[in-house]
């Protein structure tokens, strides 16, 4: 893994955010600035780092609090600092002298310290799955916590060196400029904020100057070359589906490193996992730079989240920004699959309970029993920073002590702080309101009710604290995981104390445990949360026990030896279903194919599943420049009549015909056409199958009657509703219209595609989310682009299509009745083929109830399924390999016409579907025959 942490190895590739630039390495010296002349000397002092604590237990700090809040006085320390115009010293160019960087930072001592902030759980986590062997081999890559314009290139190579050598790190040393631009700027004062619902809106922000997004990609582009320099070195020769040949980039300091690594190492196997929350797409939308830190974001193979929440979020935004499609199993955009999962973060709690029952902590709770003893103390420990929740905390808590006042003297609210805050005016309030609190007890000679530590304390202090707690508090307005709240369940092992936790943070759908785990609050409910102090503080033993229990099981189940594991087990899966669809790398569809695969059935029926709607490319919504945006202005057919170009799905029967003249094939076409269009067209060929609206109805071989596998009561349940929402788009939209067919809603763009592209693109994305969101899972309809088209059914309403026309004519082998057949894919006859069309009831469609005739007493035993790349095709072809897997049926052949870019499942391909067709059309030779003759 690639990172900044000197303690692991593994060709396992991990990098952690630019944050880590603390673990590292600094010069052993700093610049001191002083007013008195007798200060100078110590102007060079020589600084000796201080070991880091080398406990058994690191705390899962919060990975937002390392700010390098210093950063500045390091890089400018020198500029700042004046030399006394009087007092000994005359020659003005003593300073520049002193202060030469040559003299200090090329002979200055250095050496290479553990980290004692930064991402514990990650560094930590990583460290466990080497030990446990669950990693054989990685390297880390990140950046230094230290100016580095100042220092000599001999000096930052010899850095490097030792961190390459001994410590398997690899350091990328950004300019200094880059770095404030990329993590203060950009990182803290726009990407952070946004991120947790706090849209920046001063307009002396960073988030109103472009640059600070230059240097955001600049430094995730240093990354990114870095990376791939190593991964050529070190697993250029490796397999790409090593399970052990992997890239974990963490965090949102680098989002744009997948992409940037995809486009120079392709097949490389790529996970990103956001440790933060993700908001919805309303809020991420404000990002000027929303579709580059999405698609940046989607290079990986694998994106990891903290909760289902951001995953839903992220689906979300991506449906409605990037007009990304997306299944049970992650997103599609620009013919490319990347999985989405959910993997919360772990604390080490084998680790902790040991650390527990060290004497520093025991030493600790002692002192804490003398100090408050008989005293019900509440404990939290949070940033003084709005989001936080402070303020309503305190509120609350006032709230709660007015109302009952008997606890004023026997509760204690001890209120860590760590960290200088950056909002005087919130500081102030916060100490007005504590000063309040405190002002309620008459006796001074008790302790207040309130304790406020504005600074951090040692963790085996904070950990007795816990232990000693009646309840630990999360009131977090917006948090990604609160790891915190995981230790407190760990140390309160003893007292099995309650937890009050914001249902805001990313702990509290793990920790809530279906009602009977953490108590959940909405810290902006201060009547609520007020009440809940009380309930909490007079909680029964039983209650106690048994919402503890639940908690500590779900932290167990969740720790961070697992969490490794299961995060990189969702990259492997993940690349492996990318994968499993080939890019641009079929086997070329040619006429001995076909002719190998039409004389290798025995004697069996052949299947022929034909889409050629969809095929020859799909194009993007985000290319301007591609040629379908200009074929969306009316229903297919109406389009298709213009220009001439009805003439050409009228031919694809007369082509066709050697394949309808042979007895045993049974040829089918699939269109997104109407009934009544696809009769229009194919109204001279009787023994060519047809099915509409993919799949939603079905003429049979040889038929002249429609029948239905749609359930007209659900269509009812949702095609009004969502009619209803297009139709107020159109009238937004002008130039665009609805198309409502029997199963199937178009919305088309039309005109306005032309007319203004991004406003097009922009309701389309917002009928594509809400179509998705409110209907997928509970109607199972879908909503996709297809050739700028939003087309909205049920979903993989083709492949069940498919599977009912296998199963009707494998009906002995299958040992499946007619009548269990009907009841299975719901199938009614359908009166006509005009819209609207009454659906009859099943009893009336003989075809298929009468027993099964002469003519199919041949099984299936060759499928051929040709379409485009699209998510209309792609579940057929996967279902049709499965079927020639499992030997259900023993020749499969699937090809697709394939766009430039796409991934498919399907085995051969054809560039267009003239080829397609010509192949098909030709007389068949037995390529058997003519080998033997």
């Amino acid at each position: 893994m690639i990172g900044l942490n000197p303690t692991t190895n593994s060709s396992t590739m991990s990098i952690p955010s630019t944050r880590q630039r603390t673990p590292v390495t600094k010069p052993g010296f700093t610049l001191h600035s002083n007013s008195s002349s007798n200060s100078i000397p110590a102007r060079i002092k020589e600084v000796e780092e201080e070991e880091a604590r080398n406990s058994d237990y690191e705390s899962d700090k919060s990975i937002d609090e390392d700010r390098i809040e210093n950063f500045n006085d390091l890089v400018h320390g020198r500029t700042e600092s004046k030399l006394t115009p009087f007092g000994g010293f005359s020659k003005p160019d003593l300073e520049d002298g002193i202060l030469n960087q040559d003299n200090i930072f090329e002979d200055a001592p250095w050496k290479v310290v553990l980290a004692g902030k930064g991402n514990v759980s990650l560094t930590k986590a990583v460290r466990i799955a080497v030990d446990a062997g669950g990693i054989n081999k990685h390297k880390w890559v990140g950046t230094l916590a230290m100016p580095s314009d100042v220092v000599p290139k001999s000096v930052i190579d010899d850095i490097s060196t030792s961190l390459s050598e001994n410590y398997d790190c690899e350091a990328v040393f950004p300019n200094d400029i880059t770095f404030q631009g990329h993590y203060k700027s950009f990182c803290k004062q726009i990407l952070w904020p946004t991120l947790h619902y706090q849209i920046p809106d001063d307009p002396k922000s960073k988030a109103f100057e472009d640059h600070s997004w230059g240097h955001y990609k600049l430094l995730n582009q240093l990354v990114a070359d870095k990376i791939v320099d190593l991964y050529k070195k070190e697993n250029g020769s490796s397999d790409p589906n090593d399970p052990d040949n992997i890239i974990w980039i963490h965090d949102y300091h680098l989002l744009l490193v997948p992409k940037m690594i995809r486009e120079k190492l392709p097949e490389a196997k790529i996970g990103l996992f956001l440790h933060v929350s993700f908001p919805s797409s309303e809020v991420f939308r404000c990002f000027a730079q929303r579709k580059a830190i999405l698609s940046g974001m989607l290079g990986a193979n694998c994106i990891t989240f903290q909760t289902d929440e951001y995953v839903r979020h992220f689906w979300q935004t991506c449906n409605r920004l990037l007009l990304a499609d997306a299944n049970e199993y992650g997103i599609t955009y620009d013919g490319k699959f990347t999985m989405i999962n959910t993997i919360p973060v772990g604390v080490d709690a084998k680790s902790l309970e040991d650390f527990l029952g060290s004497n520093e902590v025991n030493e600790w709770r002692h002192l804490i029993r003398e100090r408050w003893s008989n005293k019900k103390l509440i404990v939290s420990r949070d940033k003084l920073e709005k989001l936080r929740g402070i303020k309503q905390k305190l509120l609350a808590y006032e709230k709660f002590l007015l109302s009952n006042l008997e606890y004023v003297d026997s509760t204690v609210l001890i209120q860590i702080c760590p960290g200088a805050t950056q909002d005087a005016n919130y500081e102030s309030e916060i100490m007005s309101i504590v000063g309040r609190i405190n002002s309620l007890t008459g006796d001074i000679s008790f302790s207040q009710p309130v304790v406020l530590l504005q600074q951090d304390i040692g963790f085996e202090q904070y950990v007795a604290l816990q232990c000693e707690a009646e309840v630990f508090v999360v009131a977090s307005m917006r948090e990604g995981l609160n790891l915190t709240c995981h230790e407190y369940i760990i140390a309160t092992t003893e007292k099995k104390s309650p937890l009050m936790l914001s249902e805001f943070t990313g702990s509290s759908p793990l920790l809530n445990c279906n009602g009977e785990g953490a108590i959940l609050i909405n810290p902006w409910d201060l009547k609520r949360f007020a009440e809940l102090f009380k309930v909490l503080l007079d909680m029964g033993y039983e209650e106690k026990v048994k919402r503890w229990s639940n908690c500590y099981k779900t932290i167990c189940n969740h720790d961070s030896r697992n969490w490794v594991a299961n995060c990189l087990q969702g990259i492997n899966e993940g690349w492996d279903y990318d994968h499993s669809r080939n890019l641009n790398k079929l086997i070329p569809f040619t006429r001995d194919v076909f002719d190998s695969f039409y004389f290798r059935n025995d004697g069996g029926k052949r299947l022929f599943f034909l889409n050629l709607d969809t095929p020859s490319a799909i194009a993007s919504a985000n290319d301007p420049n591609s040629k379908f945006h200009k074929l969306s202005s009316n229903s297919a057919v109406a389009a298709a009549g213009k220009n001439g170009a009805f003439s050409e799905p009228s031919r694809f029967a007369s082509l066709l015909n050697e394949l309808l003249s042979d007895p045993l094939n049974h040829v089918y076409l699939t269109s997104f056409l109407k009934r009544s269009d696809l009769d229009t067209l194919y109204s001279r060929s009787p023994n060519l199958g047809l099915v509409a609206e993919n799949g939603g109805y079905i003429k049979l071989t040889g038929s002249d009657k429609w029948i239905s596998i749609i359930d007209e009561y659900e269509l009812e349940g949702w095609m009004p509703q969502v009619s209803q929402l297009i139709e107020s788009k159109v009238e937004r939209l002008p130039g665009s219209h609805i198309e409502v067919e029997d199963c199937t809603i178009r919305f088309h763009p039309g005109k306005s595609f032309e007319d203004d592209r991004e406003r097009s693109l922009s309701v389309l994305g917002d009928c594509i989310q809400h179509i998705n969101e409110l209907f997928l899972d509970q109607d199972g309809v879908h909503a996709t682009l297809i050739r700028n088209v939003l087309i909205v059914q049920k979903n993989k309403l083709s492949l069940k299509a498919l599977k009912f026309i296998i199963s009707y004519y494998n009906q002995k082998k299958q040992g499946i009745k007619s009548e269990s057949l009907i009841e299975q894919y719901q199938v009614k006859q359908v009166s006509g083929s005009a819209p609207s069309t009454p659906i009859s009831e099943t009893a009336s469609l003989p075809p298929i109830a009468s027993p099964i005739s002469e003519i199919h007493k041949n099984q299936v035993t060759a499928l051929f399924l040709s379409g485009g790349s699209t998510l209309i095709d792609e579940p057929g072809y996967e279902y049709a390999n499965s079927l020639e897997r499992s030997g259900e049926i023993p020749e499969v052949l699937t090809v697709t016409v394939l766009s430039a870019d796409s991934r498919t499942s399907a085995t051969y391909s054809v560039s267009g579907k003239n080829e397609l067709l010509g192949i098909l059309s030709k007389p068949v030779n037995d390529p058997y025959k003519s080998h033997t003759a």
